[in-house]
């Protein structure tokens, strides 16, 4: 039988001395798989996310901001960027990230803000009343070319991901690249319809607004600046572009590798293997580095064909 020791470990836990609320919840996480480990594959994986999804929810019920994305759409660089913000305006240690409340409860100034990514959210999406789409509630939405989105999974579950999360999400390691992106569990397809169910979802919600990772890459200056306004209040120019040039990538990459944040979220697995990194290339159109042109064209058309045109991606857009 696993001891909690072990399913923290397994469960890809990583607990700081600087944030008691999110340890409660990596915790809470470890004992669910504690507690579903002797079941049945299948319903182990049920369960699994049922809980992780409780926990998200419970978050979101409890924030004043949600920040909503997919994984991989560029929301660690975000965080980082809304992190260093508060830093400087209220004097709080430049060496921890936001996560929830722990800059609420160092100076209530600071907004409780829940960043989700949704994979454990599906079943809300379609739900009417729900906490995520509360009209009095900022909400942010998070996108990137879903293309970018489905390479970047892979480098994720092949070189970060715990066996835990694996086996919840169903991922099959040993597949082919292209097959991964096109077929697999937390690919193209599956990235595209989660996209196309949020948009549909926040058309008409009066506080949400959706951000594309590569008008960030584009106008960092400008899109936080649009952030930090939405959930919380706007800032000075000098403080959105001195958060900025603080997060830039060779600077996000320089404290991954050094651990500047304690933080699991943003450390390397492994610092020799620059594809395990959190920060890994930011690339926009990166994904065409890893097909040939048959591949990126069958990419490209799936998007065509299934994305939502009002999300602003086509065949041959970032």
């Amino acid at each position: 039988m696993p001891t909690l020791r072990n399913s923290v470990a397994k469960a890809g836990v990583s607990l700081t001395n600087e944030d008691p609320a999110m340890n409660r919840e990596k915790l809470l996480k470890a004992g669910i798989w504690l507690a579903t480990a002797p079941l049945p594959k299948s319903t182990r994986k049920r369960l699994r996310l049922k809980g992780r999804s409780g926990i998200e929810l419970g978050r979101c019920r409890r924030a004043d901001a949600v920040i909503l994305s997919r994984a991989k759409s560029g929301r660690t660089w975000l965080r980082a960027m809304i992190s260093a913000c508060y830093h400087e305006r209220y004097g709080l240690p430049d060496n921890m990230l936001l996560e929830f409340d722990n800059l609420h409860r160092l100076d209530r100034r600071v907004p409780k803000v829940s960043f989700a990514h949704g994979h454990a959210l599906a079943a809300a999406f379609g739900t009417s009343g729900h906490e995520l789409w509360q009209e009095d509630k900022p909400l942010v939405f998070l996108i990137r070319n879903p293309c970018d989105v489905a390479v970047s999974e892979y480098f994720q579950s092949t070189r970060r991901a715990s066996a835990y999360k694996r086996e919840m999400w169903g991922v099959d390691t040993e597949a082919p690249m292209f097959d991964f992106v096109m077929r697999g569990p937390v690919g193209l397809p599956v990235i595209i319809d989660y996209m196309n169910a949020v948009a549909a979802r926040i058309r008409d919600l009066p506080r949400a607004i959706t951000v594309r990772y590569e008008d960030m890459r584009a106008d960092p200056e400008g899109e936080l600046a649009r952030v930090v306004a939405h959930i919380d209040s706007p800032f000075e120019s000098g403080q959105i572009e001195r958060a900025v040039e603080q997060c830039r990538f060779d600077a996000m990459k320089r404290k991954e590798k050094e651990n500047f944040y304690h933080n699991s979220r943003l450390a390397a697995r492994d610092p020799d293997d620059p594809d395990s990194y959190k920060v890994r290339r930011a690339k926009v159109g990166g994904y065409r580095d890893y097909f040939d042109e048959g591949q990126v064209q069958a990419m490209e058309q799936y998007m065509t064909d299934h994305l939502d045109t009002r999300l602003g991606y086509g065949s041959t857009s970032d």
